[in-house]
Parts: structure tokens; C-alpha cells; sequence
């Protein structure tokens, strides 16, 4: 496997790609190890194949993640102190805290951005991943997420998105295999959406308002578009999903053939 066959997978894996315009390293993947799928100039690609990625760096001794380098502080001497250094944000992650017993407070509609180890160190009983900024800001306003939440010490995090937050340290936060806290998944009501809280781990619960109360508002939204921009690349996935919460989303997303972001939620 060349350097760049190495870079191309790590890059798919920390963008959570689903789909990447088709090139050479791209549509060898496919051919050879079956990582993707072409769709016209593009190749498409679902959560099964980011673990698949994931499997073939391991078996070739490659780990997923790029070297992290090191900060401007422990920069060595000589040369520019931002050489090689790690970007400030690098290991930041924006988060809410929720409920009693937390140890921070953000402010109204803001957020509060931590390194990593400093948000799993947090006090919470239930780690709720947000799929995009701006719900994360509004977090409070869903009144309807305190069901789910339940009167527990809570974490709102940012999954994390390229240019954004990145989605590395997001992931060791929902990884955080030595407490191993339960999550609710609050995605977009779309195929991708439901694909990453099928794939979203120790999931408690997918978090969505009441039908009688999502249904109107999706169909007055009409945002065909949020269906099928994602549809191809996440149905295999969800057609075969047993997760009774996942399967009866998936067959009302698909009876109205709408999506709904979050942003569009009822409040």
C-alpha cells in the first residue's frame, strides 16, 4: 500500500466521507478491496465501508489516525514554532453541559469548547451526540430531548465536521472506552442521519419528537432533497438494520420520501 493509498483512507475516514469525487486511488479502492461504490463521476460510500477502511489499515500495520505532530508550546528549538505544530483547534471539542451536577455551564445559546480528556473528565451520566453546530447552540430549546435525557447530568457534544471541530477528538470523546457512557443520537431525520445513529455506539436511543408532531412539519418543510442526496449511499445499510428504533424511522423516512434537518425540528 503506497503513502498515498494510506493518506487517501485516513482522509475518508476523519471526513466521515460519503462520497468523494472518483480518481485513480479512489476507484482502485473499489476494484480491489471493494471500499466504495462508483456512481457516475463520484464514489459513493457508507458507514460499512469507513469500518472497512478502517480494518484495511490495521491488517497492513497502518494506524487510522495521522501523526498528531505536537504543539506550538513544545515546538523544538530552531525554525518556525509552527512548523509541523498541531493547529490550535486540533484537539478541541464543543460541547453543552445539561442537567444537574456538571462542572460547567455554557452560556445561551453558546457552547463551550474543551479539549478532549477535559470533556470525558466531565461528570455526566449520558453523552448526547448533536450532528450539527447550530442545534448544539440551541440545545435548549428542544424541549422535547428531556425525555430522553431523563433529569441525568448530560453532555452535549458536536460530532465534529471538517473546517468545524474536528471530528477525531469528537470520536475519542464517543469512543471513551474506559467509562463507556451510555448515547442518544440526535442526527438529521434523512438516510445519512439514521445511518449514524445506527452506527453510533452504546446507543440508548434515537432521539426524534413524537411523530404526530414530526410528521406535519416534515411535510410542510419538503426537503426531498435531504431524502435523496443520501439515499443511495445509506440504504443497503438500513434495509438490512434490525434495531427496532432504526427500522421504524427508516420506513416512515421512506413512506414520505422527506428529510428534515435538525434545525427544523419542533421545539
Amino acid at each position: 500500500m503506497s503513502p498515498s493509498d494510506v493518506q487517501f483512507l485516513r482522509r475518508l475516514i476523519a471526513d466521515n466521507a460519503l462520497e468523494r469525487r472518483s480518481g485513480v486511488i479512489s476507484i482502485q479502492m473499489v476494484e480491489k478491496e471493494g471500499i466504495g461504490r462508483l456512481k457516475g463521476q463520484t464514489v459513493a460510500y457508507t458507514p460499512l465501508d469507513l469500518v472497512k477502511a478502517e480494518n484495511l489499515l490495521k491488517s497492513r500495520g497502518y494506524g487510522t489516525v495521522t501523526s498528531t505532530g505536537h504543539t506550538r508550546s513544545d515546538a523544538p528549538p530552531g525554525g518556525s514554532e509552527k512548523y509541523g505544530a498541531l493547529a490550535v483547534m486540533a484537539d478541541l471539542v464543543a460541547v453543552v453541559p445539561i442537567g444537574p451536577g456538571m462542572d460547567l455551564i455554557a452560556p445561551p445559546n453558546g457552547f463551550i469548547a474543551v479539549p478532549a480528556q477535559a470533556a470525558m473528565d466531565l461528570p455526566y451520566e449520558i453523552l448526547l451526540v448533536c450532528e450539527n453546530l447550530e442545534p448544539l447552540l440551541n440545545i435548549r430549546q428542544y424541549h422535547w430531548l428531556l425525555e430522553f435525557i431523563n433529569d441525568r447530568p448530560t453532555l452535549a457534544l458536536f460530532r465534529g465536521k471538517p473546517q468545524q471541530f474536528n471530528t477525531n477528538a469528537a470520536a475519542r470523546v464517543i469512543a471513551d472506552t474506559e467509562r463507556l457512557r451510555p448515547t442518544l443520537a440526535f442526527f438529521d431525520f434523512d438516510p445519512k442521519g439514521l445511518a449514524m445513529a445506527a452506527s453510533l455506539p452504546r446507543r440508548e436511543a434515537l432521539c426524534l419528537p413524537q411523530w404526530s408532531e414530526l410528521r406535519p412539519v416534515v411535510e410542510s418543510a419538503q426537503r426531498s432533497n435531504l431524502f435523496t442526496q443520501s439515499l443511495h449511499a445509506c440504504r443497503a445499510q438500513l434495509d438490512k438494520e434490525l434495531d427496532p428504533e432504526i427500522a421504524l424511522a427508516w420506513q416512515r423516512l421512506k413512506g414520505l420520501s422527506l428529510g428534515l434537518d435538525q434545525e427544523g425540528f419542533p421545539r
